[in-house]
């Protein structure tokens, strides 16, 4: 049989998957796909080096003299991939595995070198023409006939895609690895900054290159409310200063302050829970910061600052300060206010809501009245019986500050048990 003989055999049936189990069993029976595959091994060592020249030449990235890495892993993958080619037109049920483990792995190189997928594709696109050449002549050399050549040419492109695809998957899953490692190491920074006692601003310095982050001089936490989705919110739209730990127990942030607001309601918007913002802080100092925001958080849950969306630390600078150790508060009330044991509970409190009323007015009897909403001679008895009660203290500043402060934090405390929101 002559090669023009053999080369219109073939036609007719080789050189495409088939649509079906029974026409590929057909072709492999016969032998025309393997006898197909016969006439191109021998052309691949010249087609590989060609295919490498071109890509090089092309592509210079893949061409760099001293790095024999990224020569040699060149060579590999385009020898791997010519021969799998053939194999596959021999038998379309062929394993891909390898190349696509080494797809895979070229996908993934770029992402750790920074690169896109851009210099890749085109090397792809190189190597794929350079391939549609030499088949081209071995179509004439063995007189292939157009149908022949259509089918190996839709084999050749769809084999090109599959490439693509699996080097883009090697991509998106180096660069996940990557973020993960990176998140990981921003999540220890912010530990770091957080510690007490303070950790050293060199090594906080040098935690902060590793990752990209330029350390501010002020800083604001901000807590998060715990919540099961908040761990799989995406951080990386909310800009490379913002560093957060959203896996802990107790999520919190850190932003650069001063904080831009419509940011952070996009991040409050993205979290979906609500949010408590602490004071702006020295960068040294922004664990007080995260101490105030988690505090602010705990009144918010309790009732005794509004419940809203975006709790600002800020505005309730006061309620925090007479809360921030409620303990305390108590052996206060029990010191300054121990002569009031005598009365029973009701007196006692109408006692110390007027009290509260009169050092907030200045002793100004109708308006005590007014808050109070009871007559102006309630209030002079009530007043008669403090006096009796605390004699010279109630015009010792010193003692009248002490016992405002701490009638104001047991009156946010006793709104807060009622349903209501105390003063900031």
């Amino acid at each position: 049989m002559t090669p023009r003989q053999n080369g219109h055999q073939l036609a007719a049936t080789a050189v495409r998957r088939p649509a079906d189990d029974g026409e590929e069993d057909e072709l492999r029976r016969r032998g025309q796909a393997r006898e197909l595959a016969e006439f191109m091994r021998p052309a691949l060592p010249r087609l590989v080096e060609q295919i490498v020249r071109e890509v090089w030449r092309a592509v210079p990235v893949y061409a760099r003299p001293g790095e024999g890495r990224y020569t040699h892993v060149t060579r590999q993958g385009v020898d791997c991939a010519v021969k799998l080619f053939v194999d596959l037109v021999e038998d379309p049920a062929t394993a891909r595995d390898k190349l696509h483990e080494t797809c895979r792995r070229l996908g993934a190189g770029e992402a750790r070198e920074g690169r896109t997928l851009d210099d890749l594709h085109a090397a792809y696109r190189v190597g794929t023409r350079v391939a549609w050449q030499g088949i081209m002549r071995l179509g004439q050399r063995h007189h292939l006939s157009s149908m022949a050549m259509g089918r190996l040419g839709e084999m050749l492109f769809g084999y090109a895609d599959e490439l693509a695809k699996m080097s883009f998957q090697g991509y998106r899953e180096a660069q996940a690895e990557m973020e993960g490692a990176r998140e990981g190491l921003r999540r220890r920074l912010l530990q770091l900054v957080l510690e007490r006692p303070a950790v050293p601003v060199e090594v906080i310095t040098d935690s902060a290159q590793a990752v990209g982050w330029a350390p501010p001089d002020t800083v604001a936490a901000v807590s998060v409310e715990p919540h099961a989705h908040v761990s799989r919110t995406p951080v990386t739209s909310w800009g490379t200063d913002v560093l957060s730990n959203l896996e802990l127990p107790q999520p919190h942030l850190l932003l650069p302050a001063p904080i831009d607001q419509d940011r952070l309601h996009r991040i409050a918007s993205d979290l979906g829970v609500r949010i408590v913002v602490g004071p702006p802080t020295p960068l040294d100092k922004a664990a007080n910061s995260l101490r105030w925001a988690r505090a602010a958080e705990r009144l918010v849950a309790r009732g005794v600052l509004p419940a809203a969306r975006i709790t600002w630390c800020a505005e309730h600078l006061t309620t925090l300060w007479l809360l921030s150790d409620e303990d305390l508060v108590d052996q206060l009330a029990r010191h300054q206010f121990g002569p009031l044991a005598g009365f029973s509970e009701a007196t006692q409190l109408r006692l110390a809501e007027t009290l509260l009323s009169w050092l907030g007015h200045g002793g100004k009897i109708p308006k005590i009245a007014a808050e109070l909403v009871v007559h102006p001679q309630t209030v002079r008895y009530r007043l008669r019986q403090l006096e009796q009660v605390f004699g010279d203290r109630l015009h010792d500043p010193k003692a009248r500050f002490t016992m405002e402060m701490v009638l104001r934090a047991m009156a946010l405390r006793h709104e807060s048990r009622n349903g209501a929101a105390g003063p900031g």
